[in-house]
């Protein structure tokens, strides 16, 4: 409780503090205010200091689309062709997309207008373009920011590169989907995609490489970052991927009825009609701050035994549709033999699972109940597969004889770990390796616990094994509220690893390149025939000595490929 408390009163400092550092920026005279000419006009934006001295330059709040707001909310976006004013103040961040307060539910926060991004960039000019790295946050597609609080690349800009971040439409706005009324969905896809659009047409005005992209997200943002892979109509915009803790590589990623989700939020809004533009003429002139506050009451029944449940997830789109991003499986796109020729780090922390037992403690009870709920829906739901009789297996695995609850929270942590993160990331390992033979792959756990470990105190996991989700991101940025340590300490040496390790696979494609002096080499994952039985995982374990490993928790990845192989076509 006590790591928790600390978490919260850091959190108040840091926003009072951000709050008084905006105002400082917005009207202090003294500050140095770099103007750069982009396609769209004249953005102004703030020269400050990296933690190593060198001058950066910032611009925060960027417009890349018109606001998806009146007739414009569920269409794809619609480029933005000048900002109507002779210099754009790009001062301070904006507003997060409408999305309930991650912490406190019941508040609404944000805007439907939200469609920018933030450009970071060394001062120091070179003669060669420079790369350039575009991050998407996560929050399951249902909260998140773009913003520097949480995601301040200070050191990855040290590394020389540039990094973009973007918000993007979350929830229904972004991933409602209703083809029979002409609403195709992936509208969060489609904002991401066009924010690379931006970059290709301007991120050379800020000494950026436009053939130098590497696109890289955490939890919904690998889910993004991983459907663009797959995707041709977005993979042309960039050219290396990093997915950290979500691999859309099967249909279990995807959403779940969503022709029925779209008519249950219009239900809820009061509409008893049949007919399906209807309901999008009720969605559509209905109050965001409705729209976002029923979204979670559209889970089914089935979702409702998830341990995370997002209602509003992309879908596979009519091949018609406008703009599509996504118009086959997951699985039939990355079993389409040598279609990917695009590197890929991907991987996970080493106790996912810490997020998954957080929002369901007071659940637990009924996950022992019904050993069907301990079913993935990687699985599906084949004919032959007894629910109950595989979850009774499955709790067998994790839990022996003892019953699920919070005394055995370290063994429902890897059950979740594998549920939602751990299984499918090594399935998409595995097939990369089989049917990808020029898309190298470099794998990864992040088990280092430190004191930037935020997530993990956040989540109150603080006695339990393991890295959680979110750790990582948190030796990556500089966020405002994590604790200031001397430049000597491990924290700060694994944040100078892994760092390096992005940086230099954005440069190089290979995170660590002949002559890198990081001590160690990791290697990609190997390539095997598609007909292999077996698989061998070469992974990356970053701590605070990182080493190679393969087979990470091999007991449990033997017993998943067990289970996919005896219920699944997977494999």
């Amino acid at each position: 409780m006590i790591p928790f408390v600390i978490c919260l009163i850091r959190l108040l400092i840091a926003t009072i503090s951000s709050e008084l550092g905006s105002l400082v920026v917005r009207y202090w005279p003294g500050i140095e205010r770099p103007v750069v000419q982009v396609r769209q006009g004249r953005v102004k934006g703030v020269t400050s200091r990296l933690p190593n001295g060198k001058p950066y330059n910032y611009f925060k709040g960027i417009p890349y689309a018109k606001p998806p707001v009146g007739e414009l909310r569920f269409r794809p976006p619609v480029p933005l062709e000048s900002f109507g004013v002779p210099v754009l103040k790009c001062l301070v961040d904006k507003n997060d997309f409408i999305q309930p307060h991650v912490l406190f539910k019941q508040l609404i926060t944000g805007s439907e207008d939200a469609l920018y991004l933030n450009v970071y960039t060394p001062a120091t000019a070179k003669e060669e373009k420079i790369p350039v790295m575009v991050y998407i946050h996560g929050g399951g597609l249902q909260h998140g920011t773009a913003s520097s609080f949480v995601y301040d690349p200070q050191y990855l800009v040290m590394q020389g590169v540039i990094v973009v971040t973007m918000f993007y439409r979350l929830g229904p706005f972004g991933f409602l989907s209703l083809p029979s009324a002409g609403v195709h969905g992936n509208f969060g896809l489609k904002d991401q995609r066009q924010a690379l659009i931006w970059v290709q047409e301007n991120i050379d005005r800020f000494g950026g490489d436009p053939q130098n992209v590497t696109l890289f997200g955490e939890s919904a943002g690998s889910w993004s970052t991983y459907v663009h892979y797959l995707s041709p109509s977005s993979r042309k915009y960039f050219h290396r991927a990093i997915c950290q803790s979500g691999d859309t590589c099967t249909e279990s990623n995807l959403q779940i009825d969503p022709e029925n989700k779209a008519r249950k939020l219009a239900y809820l809004l009061g509409y008893r009609g049949s007919s399906d533009q209807e309901v999008i003429d009720v969605l559509r002139k209905a109050p965001a701050s409705l729209l976002t506050k029923y979204q979670t009451l559209c889970n089914s029944e089935q979702e409702r035994s998830f341990p995370l449940r997002f209602p509003f997830r992309p879908v596979v789109e009519h091949s018609c549709s406008e703009d599509a991003v996504l118009t086959q499986t997951p699985e039939k796109l990355l079993k389409s033999v040598d279609t990917i020729r695009m590197p890929l780090i991907s991987g996970y922390t080493s106790n996912e699972g810490i997020l998954g037992l957080t929002r369901n403690k007071h659940r637990l009870k009924k996950y022992n109940e019904n050993p069907k709920w301990l079913v993935p829906e990687l699985m599906g739901h084949p004919a032959g597969l007894n629910r109950t009789v595989v979850g009774d297996q499955i709790k067998q695995f994790y839990f022996g004889n003892k019953p699920i609850g919070l005394e055995t929270s370290n063994q429902v942590t890897d059950l979740f770990s594998d549920h939602t993160f751990v299984t499918t990331s090594n399935l998409s390992a595995e097939w990369l390796a089989k049917y990808q033979p020029n898309a190298e792959q470099y794998h990864y756990v992040f088990s280092y616990c430190g004191r930037f470990n935020f997530a993990k105190a956040l989540y109150g996991g603080t006695a339990l094994q393991g890295a959680s989700h979110g750790d990582d991101c948190l030796y990556l940025f500089n966020a405002a509220f994590l604790p200031k340590l001397p430049a000597n300490c491990e924290e700060q040496q694994v944040r100078q690893q892994i760092v390096r390790l992005w940086t230099n696979f954005a440069k190089y494609g290979n995170p660590t390149p002949d002559g890198d002096n990081l001590g160690f080499r990791w290697k990609p994952v190997k390539k095997v025939h598609p007909s292999s039985a077996s698989f061998d995982l070469d992974c990356l374990d970053i701590t605070s000595v990182p080493r190679m490993i393969q087979n990470p928790f091999q007991e449990r990845k033997e017993f998943w490929r067990g289970m996919i192989k005896k219920y699944t076509n997977y494999l």
